[in-house]
């Protein structure tokens, strides 16, 4: 199948990097979570979702919706919640949240670290809901003691880091950072939507084997 390719772009990737995936209004959070999800079972790999804001409920029930199975009982998927109401899947850290950056980062850096320490081997971390992150900064300087949030991450070798935002929410964001954002990332990859999946391109990479790589994610064949 063509995710397979996704699923080896996703290896080509280096421990410590920071990932930019862009996205289109669509269904592609859910097709990308159940990819992640089923690909790090496959490789015996940790998966570790930052969920801000209730991002993982909304996607878990968009998925429903559309036919999506997408099963976080498993023993290898933890989750590391910011804000909002709903518990999914195995919370193992909440992180209180607060409009001053500051207090807020220092909350999630005391509750990150004790996480990946207690994870025996490199995991990948998937990222849902930054847009409703940035948006719930008071300020500009906020926002970009966010950006410094996801800089500070480079070279973690405990994981690799996909942060998956929406282009057009993000392009709409009273302080225009996404060319920040695509500035920091190692690698950046644009998934451009159609009816049963997306197209993968890779738009940059410090692997040169990875620049300009295009594959394909799509549920048909998935139960």
């Amino acid at each position: 199948m063509e995710w397979k390719k996704v699923a080896e772009i996703v290896d080509a990737i280096f421990p410590g990097e920071t990932v930019l995936v862009k996205y289109s209004t669509s269904y592609i959070p859910e097709f990308l979570l159940r990819f992640f999800v089923e690909h790090t079972s496959e490789r015996n790999i940790s998966l570790v979702i930052d969920d801000d804001f209730d991002a993982l409920y909304k996607i878990l029930t968009h998925a429903e919706c559309i036919g999506l199975t997408i099963d976080l009982n498993r023993d290898n998927v933890y989750v590391l919640k910011t804000g909002g109401k709903f518990k999914v899947g195995n919370v193992v850290a909440n992180v209180p949240f607060n409009t001053d950056s500051r207090v807020y980062l220092a909350n999630y850096a005391a509750a990150s670290s004790k996480v990946f320490q207690e994870i025996p081997s490199t995991s990948i971390n998937l990222v849902l809901g930054l847009e409703d992150l940035f948006l719930s900064m008071e300020s500009p300087l906020d926002v970009y003691q966010m950006v410094l949030r996801v800089q500070k991450f480079l070279g973690n070798e405990k994981r690799k880091a996909f942060y998956i935002v929406n282009e057009e929410v993000m392009e709409s964001l009273p302080v225009k950072i996404l060319g920040e954002l695509e500035r920091i990332a190692t690698t950046v990859i644009r998934l451009i939507p159609y009816h049963t999946g997306a197209r993968v391109q890779v738009l940059k990479s410090i692997n040169p084997h990875l620049m300009g790589v295009e594959a394909g994610i799509d549920i048909r064949g998935w139960d």
